[in-house]
């Protein structure tokens, strides 16, 4: 007898359950390919973030708000030719952006020659900041706090030029630097630093043979450009015309009858590189002098109440940051600070020889700098 056997067959709802959880397992494998790359990408982006922070440059802090609140009055006292554009307004420049992250408080600041700088002290007038440089100094010392901020990055001889009894009273702010300029054809760069105080030349002006002296130069009452020369191994007998503006002496050095060699500052560094690439004078020779420099500006403080003194001593150090030095080269001047800025041949070997400077005290007064300049000459005539 044959026996049948029974096949239970699934019903429709069993059916697809079954097919159900098939697509459900296939999703899952599915999902599970496409969230493990992810997952790993993710571990190694973290890993490789936790090994970097470390070893990330560390960026300067952005200085604290000052919790002052009000008007800095900041004199800006200028003694010496500065590069292109306004010392004034380059200042006025940072004030502002200072202030953005500073609510309330305004630095005003008011630009001075050294005759009123004396006639507002005389009339009792006070300052709460003042940028001032040789020459302004004398007037400024006993009226100035020692700073307190950090100078850490500041080249050191120009740090120590601001300093007064081992406590930094000026610090400084930007620089010039003094420099030899000549027509290449009457004396050339590798002769110029020891040609400049005995090279002549004779030339045609007309039907007339001129015969051009060694050197023109142009003075402050308080710099001493001849202890540039001296200390960058000029030698000679100097007889200048110690009247001369230093616009004249260049003045001078351009029409061509007066002398071979102009010693100027980095404002004729300007100048004349802008007409030489003009073609509106002949190609030149040029050499820095990198011996010393009395072209500094610094900054003193003034004010002895102690929430302003801090707001004072907040935006010097901002003036000291990176970011701030590095404008300077929009000015045509040097930043006080142990890096460099500039990639144009003559201003960047002129900033390689400014940490080796010898840069006097700024607070020397006129017997002083009469001193030292008679100090130049008699060191060149040697």
């Amino acid at each position: 007898m044959t026996k049948w056997k029974t096949v239970k067959q699934p019903s429709s709802g069993q059916k697809k359950e079954k097919n159900t959880k098939k697509q459900h397992m296939g999703s899952k494998k599915g999902k599970l390919r496409l969230i493990l790359p992810i997952v790993l990408v993710v571990a190694m982006a973290v890993g490789a973030l936790v090994w970097a922070l470390p070893h990330l440059p560390v960026k300067p802090q952005t200085q604290n708000s000052a919790s002052f609140k009000g008007v800095v009055e900041m004199w800006n006292v200028e003694t010496f030719e500065g590069g292109v554009g306004s010392r004034e307004s380059w200042l006025v420049g940072r004030a502002a952006k200072f202030e953005k992250q500073n609510a309330g408080l305004y630095v005003h600041v008011t630009t001075l020659n050294v005759e009123q700088l004396r006639s507002k002290l005389e009339q009792g007038e006070n300052f709460d900041m003042v940028c001032f440089s040789r020459g302004a100094g004398a007037l400024l010392q006993s009226r100035l706090c020692a700073a307190d901020v950090d100078v850490g990055a500041v080249k050191n001889n120009f740090a120590l030029s601001g300093q007064v009894g081992g406590l930094q009273y000026a610090v400084p702010l930007y620089a010039g630097a003094y420099c030899l300029f000549a027509r290449a054809e009457m004396l050339s760069a590798d002769r110029l630093v020891q040609g400049a105080l005995s090279q002549t030349y004779e030339r045609k002006v007309g039907k007339t043979t001129v015969t051009l002296a060694p050197l023109v130069c142009g003075f402050t009452p308080y710099n001493s450009p001849l202890s540039a020369l001296a200390m960058s191994g000029g030698q000679g007998k100097a007889q200048l015309q110690s009247e001369l503006t230093q616009y004249e002496a260049y003045e001078q050095f351009l029409a061509n009858r007066t002398a071979v060699t102009l010693l100027g500052t980095q404002r004729d560094m300007y100048r004349l590189s802008q007409r030489e690439a003009n073609g509106k004078i002949e190609a030149l020779a040029f050499a820095p002098l990198g011996g010393y420099t009395d072209l500094v500006q610094y900054v003193g403080i003034g004010v002895t109440d102690a929430e302003k003194s801090a707001a004072c001593n907040s935006f010097l150090q901002y003036l000291l940051q990176e970011e701030t030095q590095s404008s300077l080269t929009e000015l045509s001047l040097f930043s006080v600070l142990q890096q460099s800025f500039y990639t144009s041949d003559r201003y960047r070997e002129s900033e390689a020889l400014l940490p080796q400077a010898y840069v006097p005290n700024v607070f020397g007064d006129a017997e002083a700098i009469a001193r030292q300049r008679q100090t130049a000459i008699d060191t060149l005539a040697v």
